[in-house]
């Protein structure tokens, strides 16, 4: 089973639930779109593995999403880019 984490309360409740319901068939995902706070990822990275027991790996696409961003100010319009390249 795979399932994306964004490091926020639910999507690690749900990741530490399904870690604890199925064990090491779980795998999650973060993405770091390079949208996030500084060293966001690292922390989150850490405190699902150590702390919480969640096997996670760290997808970096900072590059892309951020290559596709530039030069777009409308709010509206960098949503749909982000959605549309996670999806």
């Amino acid at each position: 089973v795979i399932g994306a984490v964004s490091g926020g309360v639910d999507s690690t409740v749900a990741a530490v639930l399904l870690t604890k319901a199925i064990g090491d068939r779980f795998h999650a995902v973060l993405v770091d779109n390079g949208c996030l706070r500084k060293d966001e990822s690292v922390k989150v990275l850490q405190r699902m593995r150590e702390d919480c027991g969640v096997n996670l790996r760290c997808v970096y696409a900072q590059d892309r999403f951020l290559n596709l961003l530039k030069g777009v100010t409308e709010p509206e319009k960098k949503r749909k880019i982000i959605g549309g390249t996670f999806i």
